[in-house]
C-alpha cells in the first residue's frame, strides 16, 4: 500500500487507541511504575533491605534488556499480535506469583526470573512496533497517543495500588491489581491488537529484504542510533531510580503510604503532559527539539528532591520528573523508523529497547547504595542530576548527526 494511504483509516487509528489502553496495563505500568511503593511493606515484613528488595527491579530489567534484541528478530518475521496476546495473558500471571513468597529470598529471586522473562515480551516493544505499520507522517502523533495510555496507567495504577495498600495488606492489593491487568490487557490484545496486512503477507512470502529502509549492519554503524540510544539510556535510568525509590523516600520523610503514592501518581499524569508536548513537536521539529525541551525537568526534579523541601516541593519536583518521563519511549521509534525505514525496524527497535532498559538495571542501584552505604538519598539524586545533563548533550548531538545524513524516505510500496 502506498505511503499516502498511510496514516488514515478506522482501522490504523484503532489500531492506535487500542495500543494505548494495552500500554496502559503493559510491563512497566503493571510493575516498573508501582512495585516501589511495596519495598518498605515486603522489607518490614522480611527483614530484608531496601536493596534487597529492589533488587528485583535490576534482575529483571537485565533478563529483559538480554531477550529483547531476540524478541526483535521474531516481530520482523511474525508480527505484534501473537505475542501481544501471549504476553496478556503471561504477565499477569506471574505477578500473582509475588503475593505467594513465604520469607526465602531465593524464592523471591526466582520469581524475579519469571517476571523478567515475561518482561521480554510484556514490554512495550511489540505494542509499539504496529505503529510504524500504520502510520508515516503522522507517526509522532500515534506514538505519542499510544505512550498517552502508558503515562495514564502509570498514572492511575499507582493510586489504585495506593488506596488498595492503604486499606488491606500488601498480598491482597498486589493480587487484586494483577487481576485488573489481566482483564484489560487480554480484552485490548483481542480486540485491537492488529498487523498490517500487506506486511504480513510480505513476512510469509519470505520478502523482507523488499521493505524500503537500511540493513541492520549499516544502521548499527550509525552514530545516531548510538548517540540517541546512550541519551535513552540515560533518561531510563533516572525514570527507574525514582519510580522505585520515590515512596520510600516519601515515607522516610513522614508521609503516609497512601500521600506518597499520591506523589508517584504525579510523575503518571505529568508524563501525559509531556505526550502532549511530544505528539506537538515530535513530527515538526524531530527529536532534538523535543529532547533538549524534556530532558533537562529530570535535573531539575532531582534537585528539587535533594534540597528536602516540603509542602508542594514533592510534587513539583515528581511533574518536572514526569514530564521526561516516557518521552524517551516516544522519540526512540519515531527516530528509528525515519533514520533507517521498515526493513528491520523490529529488530533495530529490540536492539535498541534493550540497551535504554539496562537504565531500569542501574538506577535503582543507584538509589539503593546511596540510601543504604551513605544514609541517604541526597548523594544519588545528585548524581541522577548530573546523568540528566549528559542525556541533555547527547540527544542534541544525535540531532545533529541527523542532520547532516541523508533523510530516509518512507516507503514506495508496502
Amino acid at each position: 500500500m502506498s505511503d499516502e494511504r498511510l496514516d488514515r483509516g478506522r482501522m490504523a487509528w484503532t489500531v492506535a487507541i487500542g495500543t494505548a489502553v494495552g500500554l496502559a496495563v503493559a510491563f512497566g505500568p503493571a510493575f516498573i511504575a508501582t512495585f516501589g511503593l511495596y519495598i518498605k511493606p515486603i522489607s518490614a515484613e522480611f527483614g530484608w533491605s531496601r536493596t534487597k528488595v529492589s533488587a528485583i527491579y535490576s534482575l529483571v530489567s537485565i533478563i529483559g534488556a538480554a531477550g529483547t534484541p531476540f524478541l526483535g528478530f521474531l516481530l520482523d518475521r511474525r508480527g505484534s499480535r501473537q505475542v501481544i496476546i501471549v504476553s496478556s495473558i503471561a504477565l499477569p500471571c506471574v505477578l500473582m506469583l509475588l503475593p505467594f513468597i513465604p520469607r526465602n529470598y531465593t524464592l523471591f529471586l526466582l520469581v524475579a526470573v519469571a517476571v523478567g522473562l515475561v518482561s521480554i515480551i510484556a514490554s512495550p516493544t511489540a505494542y509499539v512496533s504496529l505503529l510504524p505499520q500504520w502510520f508515516s507522517k503522522r507517526l509522532g502523533l500515534a506514538v505519542a497517543l499510544a505512550m498517552f495510555g502508558s503515562g495514564f496507567g502509570q498514572f492511575g495504577l499507582a493510586l489504585m495500588h495506593g488506596a488498595l495498600l492503604a486499606r488491606i495488606p500488601w498480598r491482597s492489593a498486589w493480587m487484586v491489581m494483577a487481576a485488573f491487568v489481566a482483564v484489560v490487557g487480554v480484552g485490548a490484545a483481542l480486540l485491537t491488537a492488529r498487523d498490517r496486512p500487506s506486511l504480513c503477507a510480505i513476512r510469509r512470502a519470505g520478502r523482507s529484504d523488499d521493505l524500503e529502509g537500511q540493513s541492520l549492519l549499516s544502521a548499527l554503524r550509525s552514530p545516531i542510533f548510538w548517540t540517541a540510544t546512550l541519551a535513552f539510556f540515560f533518561v531510563q535510568l533516572i525514570t527507574a531510580a525514582m519510580l522505585t525509590h520515590l515512596a520510600p523516600l516519601m515515607t522516610d520523610r513522614g508521609l503516609g503510604i497512601g500521600q506518597a503514592a499520591g506523589v508517584v501518581a504525579v510523575i503518571g499524569l505529568f508524563s501525559l503532559v509531556g505526550r502532549a508536548v511530544s505528539g506537538a513537536l515530535l513530527d515538526r521539529s524531530g527529536f532534538g527539539t523535543l529532547g533538549v525541551i524534556l530532558f533537562p525537568m529530570q535535573m531539575v526534579g532531582c534537585l528539587v528532591f535533594a534540597s528536602g523541601m516540603g509542602g508542594i516541593a514533592p510534587y513539583v519536583g515528581a511533574s518536572c520528573i514526569g514530564l521526561a518521563y516516557g518521552v524517551e519511549a516516544d522519540m526512540l521509534p519515531w527516530m528509528l523508523r525515519h533514520a533507517f525505514g521498515l526493513r528491520c525496524f523490529g529488530r533495530l527497535y529490540g536492539i535498541a529497547f534493550g540497551i535504554v532498559q539496562l537504565g531500569s538495571v542501574m538506577g535503582p542501584m543507584v538509589m539503593s547504595v546511596s540510601f543504604d552505604e551513605l544514609g541517604s538519598y541526597k548523594i544519588g539524586l545528585a548524581c541522577l542530576a548530573v546523568i540528566s545533563l549528559v542525556a541533555t548533550l547527547l540527544i542534541a548531538v544525535a540531532a545533529q548527526f541527523s542532520k547532516r545524513s541523508i533523510p530516509m524516505a518512507a516507503p514506495a510500496v508496502v
